[in-house]
């Protein structure tokens, strides 16, 4: 996983978000709708599951 690839939470998420920065084992990740209040947050890398249509 590189900054930047759209990525969701888990397997079966249905929300899409981008990768804005990785540390260690963590990405900070913001959702792409860019939705009013929306805010970047920490997950991590071994929750996330790369977005495939």
């Amino acid at each position: 996983m590189m900054v930047g690839d759209l990525v969701r939470i888990g397997a079966g998420g249905t929300s899409q978000f981008r990768v804005v920065e990785i540390e260690g084992t963590h990405a900070r990740i913001l959702g792409t709708l860019g939705a009013p209040g929306s805010y970047e947050f920490s997950m991590r890398l071994a929750d996330l599951t790369p977005w495939t249509d």
